[in-house]
């Protein structure tokens, strides 16, 4: 029998101190999940004495775990539409069709229809005294013009540090994603976190959304070990 929300928010604090990483999942989001994602967080960085980042970890989160999930349901809204998501051709009628029928209620149904499918969002925390890592992993890859756009996207973001300067120059041509993207750049750039902490990596299979949180200056992020260890392979 699966543990409800109270169950699991009182073995947290315990949980926490036990590990040093904590994996949760869901095919769509709710007020409940992310209530319990807030207390997870909080949790974990009170633990950590790094309080003054659970309103940016929080968001960030919450925006990767949101586009994460709109993305799984995106995809098996093509199914049910019998289109081929990777066809440019059925790519381009199925977004004009799921763009005017989808809603708030479609979205909590399609959920389900994750949920039976298999289809979900991993949020996974890694962390210790000098930093965190947060990757929202969905087991659903993205097609290549959409991981494109992503890449576009963050490239641009890039040269701002204000999300409502980012909104007004790109208002015409900025799906939702888009802005989620920019304002998690600009929000580790205001905490003069290097952006470039922040990875969109792509599978066969996947798609992983990752962002690191450095506490402090002893902090080793994982890109640069993956930098050190290309490097040695090119030796």
């Amino acid at each position: 029998m699966a543990k409800s929300f109270q169950q699991l928010q009182e073995e947290l604090p315990e949980k926490i101190k036990s590990t040093d990483r904590i994996s949760i999942r869901s095919s769509r989001m709710s007020s409940q999940f992310e209530k319990f994602v807030l207390k997870l967080i909080t949790d974990i960085l009170t633990h950590l004495d790094a309080v003054r980042f659970t309103e940016m970890l929080y968001t960030i989160t919450k925006e990767l775990a949101i586009n994460g999930v709109k993305a799984n349901q995106k995809r098996v809204f093509f199914e049910d539409e019998g289109l081929d998501i990777t066809n440019p051709e059925d790519y381009s009628v199925g977004l004009e069709k799921y763009k005017k029928k989808f809603s708030e209620k479609m979205a909590e149904e399609y959920g389900k229809r994750c949920l039976a499918r298999g289809v979900f969002i991993g949020i996974n925390f890694y962390y210790c005294s000098d930093g965190l890592t947060v990757e929202v992993k969905n087991n659903t890859p993205v097609i290549k013009d959409e991981e494109t756009r992503m890449r576009e996207k963050m490239k641009k973001a890039m040269g701002y540090n204000d999300i409502a300067e980012f909104y007004m120059d790109n208002m015409d041509n900025t799906e939702g994603a888009g802005l989620g993207i920019a304002l998690i750049m600009i929000l580790m750039k205001n905490e003069n976190i290097d952006p470039n902490l922040f990875r969109i990596m792509t599978t066969a299979q996947h798609t992983i959304a990752r962002v690191e949180i450095p506490f402090n200056e002893n902090y080793v992020s994982i890109r640069s070990i993956e930098n050190m260890e290309r490097e040695k392979e090119t030796i």
